[in-house]
């Protein structure tokens, strides 16, 4: 560490698979560091789908399986118990024999006549089996009546609930207006059994088929089956309706919540509290300004502020104003301003009808599904309103929402009031999320709020300086924050996304290592994903378009509550991008021309009518912006499948669209936006072209950024040197400008080289370099607009150097910079490829492939393992490959062998059953020979993917193997910079190999390593 205090500057480039960083000393004008470090996300390689994705569904299945098996035992149990089946039976003695009627011919003459034994016994058995949908309030329940299309899906944010949801509905009202008296009776006499891919008609709920069950029941003791007892129908409807996740769950789910604010050992309170809409509330009302004709401003009283809140938080609907909203406009007319000589800041006079100062969506909803007569208590009882709206954020089940409600907060409810709050939507995104501060920090807020009578406490800084909060805050953030970047889960453990916690964890192991070796830099800089800063027409532009956004999508939401004969409220985003897209294409398909049916588009029944595409696949691009999002027929997606435009049109497939004639039709339309015109053009989405969409994925990196700053900001204790701030972000164009001009740009048409992993410690530098007085100027230059001479730009910014020679010093250390890379240790992943073969023995030559069959065709492979089911599986994920040396090898000149050990094999080493084998040439990896005993005692070079191998001087980064060639495959560790790593047969015993032991910061390569590249 530095004796003498230097003025050090940190500069982050932070993304979702690479963190570029450089170290400036100011003072003495020096770059300190430089470097980029790399990892990979954590997305499957072959279609980049999140590793967590792919988790979820994978563990989804297993634990639907696992519990249909439960319950299927279970039942078992139950009719060997009740003597309906023999005490020896397995699931295999309810599968259909000769002469057995069908299943749902069954259930639905069960209700009329005597079923046997082993009829009945089956159809309880398969129900077990199929228990039907159980809702976990993803919409507020309708206690009476037949279920209808109204109010479905109003609460739902899930594409796929809601799908479910609609299906149940027309169910419903199908069985209500046919008179059918159970779901089983309903699909028998509308030949209607299962349902297919993607389709959900013939969704039911575990409620109707409980109540067949009961019918069932009933319908045979009626008809004297002594077999259908009481007790026997109870304990099955127990198995029926068997549901895991409850208190235990939730309670492990809440435990996940950060702390608040103020007081650290305080939970944060949920974002529908009545509390926190409250506090909400009160700061909005006391940032209205109104700026009056002579330029002066004042501000809403206190007496006036408690008015409107009034109307915002009435128990009940207001006559005249049943959603009790207050608009701007609103205001102006209580307050009786005139528009010529009062104006709202920041607020057009186009938009005060329709804007609302604050909209409190707990509040709202609960208004009007709760009684009058509980909203009055709530409003009385904030604790009360509190207790309810944390039980709606904290469970995920009925149960478990009861039992809070109940037995943790013990609410004074009566019956018909805990039954009303039972029904409200506590899985829908409204009762989701938890706010920055605790019930108890909220509290004294409000009083400080609500005993201002002179209209001084406007801010919630004020009301904390009022309540005594700040000093608090300020108390927490000292003990809170250190000298060293703590784990992100512990900063935020509501996090749950896998790409933003490795980029967190290598982020700080970077900055933890630079505070190790220099003490905490003086400033931290980092690169955010905004715009520069806009002239003042440039702002007026934009908000003119804002504004006429604005102003469509509300005609489109009353439009599209017409069509589907709906509340406009209920008109979900979905619906208006759907509009929006038909309306930009002219109400055609985007790929064929077909003419689109707008009422049919939005019609309940014709779900599956259209689809929202993206043109270029989405599994390919992760590109989810508007630009690539098309609407098109069914049919037409269906066709398309994961392909391009270009792809489909021009692969000759019966029924594709002429590539030709499209090209003329997306050009001719004037409605679309140039980049989107490009997307629908594009002729080459290779892989370099997919890696290029992902690496631009704006919404990770704008994510990533802030939160980078936001933690950094709050975790360390930077120098006393009397500066506010410590921690600043740097626009993106701002660093695009100075690349530019400082000539650091390394790709052709002077842009940047972005297959060159450098060019992330290059853009660290420039970030540290952007001072606050460089960010203004920069941004003062870009006021200059594109008619500003070229020269006069270019002179302009070449002033922003932080010393002369910057750039040239930036260019000299870029050529010594190799990029570290995380190399994952991890011995878990997929064991086996997705595809099961058909094993139809070993080759008779000396290749001993295995002979599998596929797809009807015989495919030779030679990495299988053979199951017990006889089928075989072809090995996916190796874990790492070990190196052994036989000096007495090649007649005394030494060999090395490559042992490759996979996934499937750290079961049987765990269990000391794995026998090493040495890979041979062109040979299958089960004929392998095993391991002489006497290399055994030797310890054998482990070397895992991305890690880097110097043999004989040598350097490569390990990528793979390919095992029919036996041969290891090595990547440069820069671009320009050779591998020339011998091959495997050339070594001998006097080849020098080893494994480089990687640091973030690369002190690993010394002067002779880097003069390599």
């Amino acid at each position: 560490m530095n004796q003498e205090r230097h003025k050090l500057v940190l500069g982050l480039d932070p993304g979702i698979a690479s963190c570029g960083f450089a170290l400036l000393d100011c003072d003495d004008h020096k770059i300190l560091e430089m470097g980029s470090h790399l990892f990979d996300v954590p997305q499957r390689s072959k279609d980049k789908v999140s590793l967590a994705v792919v988790r979820r569904m994978a563990r989804s299945v297993r634990r639907n399986t696992l519990r249909t098996s439960n319950r299927q035992k279970h039942c078992l149990e139950l009719l060997q118990g009740a003597h309906l089946v023999p005490h020896d039976a397995d699931k295999r003695w309810f599968q259909s024999r000769k002469g057995d009627l069908p299943l749902l011919q069954l259930r639905a003459e069960g209700l009329d006549r005597k079923l046997e034994a082993r009829e009945l016994a089956q159809i309880l058995y398969c129900l077990s089996g199929r228990r039907g949908y159980i809702p976990h309030g993803e919409v507020a329940k309708r206690r009476t009546g037949p279920a209808s299309q109204e109010g479905i899906g109003q609460d739902v944010a899930d594409v796929e609930s809601r799908k479910v949801l609609g299906a149940i509905a027309n169910n419903e009202k199908l069985m209500h207006m046919e008179g059918y008296r159970t779901v089983g009776e309903m699909f028998f006499k509308t030949n209607r059994s299962r349902n297919k891919k993607g389709n959900y008609d013939l969704c039911i709920t575990n409620a109707q088929v409980q109540d067949e069950v009961r019918q069932l029941f009933e319908a045979q003791r009626s008809l004297g089956n002594d077999i259908a007892t009481t007790e026997l129908e109870e304990s099955y409807l127990v198995n029926l309706s068997w549901e895991h996740k409850d208190l235990d769950y939730d309670e492990k789910v809440y435990q996940r919540v950060g702390n608040c604010t103020y007081f650290s050992g305080e939970p944060r309170a949920a974002r529908a509290d009545l509390s926190s809409e409250l506090c909400n509330a009160y700061e909005r009302f006391g940032h209205l300004v109104m700026v009056h004709a002579d330029g002066s401003e004042t501000r809403l009283s206190a007496a006036q502020r408690r008015k409107f809140l009034d109307i915002l938080f009435s128990p009940v609907a207001l006559r005249g104003n049943k959603t009790c909203k207050v608009t701007y406009a609103a205001v102006r007319k209580d307050l009786d301003l005139s528009a010529h000589d009062v104006v709202f800041k920041g607020v057009g006079l186009e938009e005060e009808s329709k804007d609302e100062v604050y909209v409190p969506k707990a509040w709202r909803r609960l208004r009007t599904l709760l009684p009058e007569s509980l909203m009055g208590r709530l409003l009385k009882d904030r604790e009360l309103a509190d207790d309810i709206c944390e039980s709606l954020t904290y469970a995920s089940t009925e149960e478990s929402l009861r039992r809070r409600l109940t037995e943790h907060y013990r609410c004074d409810l009566s019956d018909e009031e805990l039954d009303a709050v039972m029904g409200l939507p506590f899985s829908s995104q409204l009762f989701k999320g938890y706010a920055r501060r605790s019930r108890k920090a909220l509290a004294m807020l409000l009083d400080a709020f609500d005993s201002d009578e002179e209209g001084t406490v406007l801010t919630l800084d004020d009301a904390e300086a009022n309540s005594g909060l700040r000093s608090f805050r300020a108390s927490a953030e000292r003990t809170q924050r250190g000298s060293f970047l703590p784990p992100y889960s512990r900063y935020d453990p509501s996090c749950n996304n896998p790409v933003v916690l490795r980029a967190m964890g290598r982020m700080r192991r970077i900055v933890n290592a630079i505070i190790r070796r220099y003490g905490v830099p003086d400033e931290i800089r980092i690169e955010l994903g905004r715009d520069l800063k806009q002239s003042k027409h440039e702002k007026d532009l934009i908000a003119r378009a804002n504004r006429r956004r604005k102003d469509q999508n509300q005609a489109w939401r009353e439009s599209i509550a017409t069509l589907k004969g709906c509340g406009q409220d209920e008109v979900r985003g979905r619906d208006l991008l759907m509009m929006s897209l038909f309306e930009e294409q002219g109400g055609k398909d985007a790929y064929t021309g077909a003419p689109i049916d707008l009422c049919r588009l939005f019609d309940a029944q014709e779900q599956r009518y259209c689809e929202i595409d993206h043109a270029l696949p989405y599994s390919r691009t992760c590109d989810d912006s508007h630009n690539n999002k098309v609407l098109v027929l069914s049919k037409s997606n269906q066709d398309k499948r994961e392909r391009t435009p270009y792809e489909w049109m021009t692969s000759g497939e019966p029924g594709a669209p002429d590539w030709d004639r499209y090209s003329v039709l997306v050009r001719l339309n004037k409605r679309i936006s140039p980049r989107k015109r490009r997307y629908l053009l594009n002729m080459n989405l290779d892989e370099k072209a997919q890696e290029e969409f992902l690496s631009r994925n704006l919404n990770d990196d704008r994510y990533m950024s802030v939160a980078v700053k936001n933690f950094i900001e709050d975790s360390l204790v930077f120098p006393e040197d009397g500066l506010k701030r410590h921690v600043y972000a740097v626009t993106g164009g701002a660093t695009a400008q100075l690349r530019r001009v400082w000539g650091l740009n390394y790709g052709p048409h002077d842009k940047k080289d972005r297959d060159d992993d450098r060019h992330h410690a290059v853009d660290a530098c420039i970030i540290a370099a952007c001072s606050a007085a460089t960010i203004k100027r920069v941004a003062n230059a870009s006021k200059l607009g594109r008619n500003t001479l070229k020269q006069v730009r270019k002179e302009r910014f070449a002033q922003t150097q932080p010393w002369p020679g910057f750039a040239d010093e930036v260019r000299v250390r870029r050529e010594f910079v190799i990029p570290t890379r995380m190399a994952d240790h991890g011995v878990t992943g997929q064991v086996f490829k997705d595809t099961n073969y058909r094993f139809l023995g070993i080759t008779n030559d000396k290749k001993q492939l295995a002979m599998l069959c596929g797809g009807g065709k015989e495919l030779k492979k030679g990495n299988v393992v053979i199951g017990k089911d006889g089928n075989a599986h072809i090995i996916e994920g190796m874990a790492f490959v070990r190196l052994w040396l036989d000096p007495a090898g090649k007649k005394g000149k030494g060999k090395w062998y490559v042992e490759p050990v996979y996934y499937v094999d750290i079961p049987l080493m765990r269990q000391g059953k794995y026998v090493p084998r040495f890979a041979v040439l062109r040979l299958a990896r089960h004929a392998w020979p095993a391991a002489p005993d006497h290399l055994l005692k030797q310890t054998p070079i482990v070397m895992w993917r991305n890690d880097v191998l110097e043999v004989d001087g040598k350097l490569g980064r390990f990528s793979g193997m390919d095992i029919m060639n036996c041969s290891l495959e090595f990547a440069p560790l820069a671009k320009g910079m050779a591998t020339n790593i011998p091959t495997l047969g050339r070594w001998n015993k006097k080849t020098k190999v080893r494994v480089i032991e990687e640091d973030c910061l690369g002190y690993c390569y010394d002067a002779r390593t880097m003069g390599g590249v």
